[in-house]
């Protein structure tokens, strides 16, 4: 009896052909991002968290076919694995032409922006112009950070001087503590960094003002030109496909705006 249940059951399966790749375990795919990144990708308490974390699982969650796998590296060291081809993509750079490895770029994951904040007391003198309103003044910048040449000529020519700190949170307070006059950062890095602060900074009498836009990019997931698995062209197609879906419902502003308080 058990044979002929088993028999007609083998008949059944080969009448239905092919089993539906619907039904295949999903394709891993791993994308590495930047770990030190603050509040847009960063490891915390071992955990990979930020902005473009929460974005890119939102995204990969409208893509049963993928397993999307984010993993944390230093940003040199993500960068040359994605010149190797030992990683299929890196995420958030923005659009280098020095950068030919990478092929192709996503659709835009969001355009950050570099602003000027300034000192209440330096902003009783109206400044509105840069770089001259603003001559003879110090400016903070973190270092390593890659400035703009809005920023980098003027302080070649000597109208302004650029004084350099390791990090959004040492050059918060020696802006609170009137050490600089003004602190070039990117937008939402220091907004975050205020904001965790915000009961040391208080105590100061500080609080955070933007003062104008240096400059802004776009950013991206870059895939590496030399990883071609056979998913890859699907892959790109559905990930730019699901985040433009994010946008176009208001979800993705929803994220930014609960990272860039």
């Amino acid at each position: 009896m058990q044979s002929a249940i088993t028999a007609r059951l083998c008949l059944a399966l080969a009448l239905l052909g092919p089993w539906p790749a619907a039904l295949a375990a999903p394709q891993t795919v791993i994308l590495y991002g930047d770990d030190d990144y603050a509040p847009y990708s960063y490891v915390e308490n071992g955990v990979f968290k930020g902005m473009y974390i929460d974005i890119l699982r939102l995204a990969a969650s409208a893509m049963p076919a993928y397993r999307l796998e984010l993993q944390p590296r230093p940003w040199k060291r993500g960068l040359d694995a994605l010149e190797k081809g030992q990683v299929f993509g890196l995420f958030p750079p923005g659009r280098k032409t020095e950068r030919p490895y990478v092929q192709p770029y996503s659709t835009v994951l969001y355009r950050e922006s570099v602003v000027l904040f300034c000192h209440d007391a330096v902003m009783r003198t109206p400044r509105t112009r840069f770089p001259a309103d603003f001559a003879g003044l110090t400016i903070g910048v973190n270092t390593g950070f890659l400035l703009s040449e809005k920023l980098m000529a003027p302080a070649r020519q000597g109208l302004l001087h650029l004084e350099a700190a390791k990090g959004n949170e040492a050059n918060l307070k020696k802006l609170a503590l009137r050490r600089i006059d003004c602190y070039a950062s990117d937008r939402g890095a220091a907004r975050h960094t205020a904001y965790r602060l915000r009961g040391e900074l208080a105590r100061y009498g500080f609080a955070l003002h933007e003062v104008l836009e240096l400059s802004s990019e776009d950013t991206y997931i870059a895939y590496s030109a030399r990883n071609t698995p056979a998913y890859k062209a699907d892959f790109v197609a559905q990930m730019n496909a699901a985040l433009l879906a994010l946008r176009q419902s208001g979800q993705l502003a929803r994220i930014e705006a609960a990272y860039l308080r």
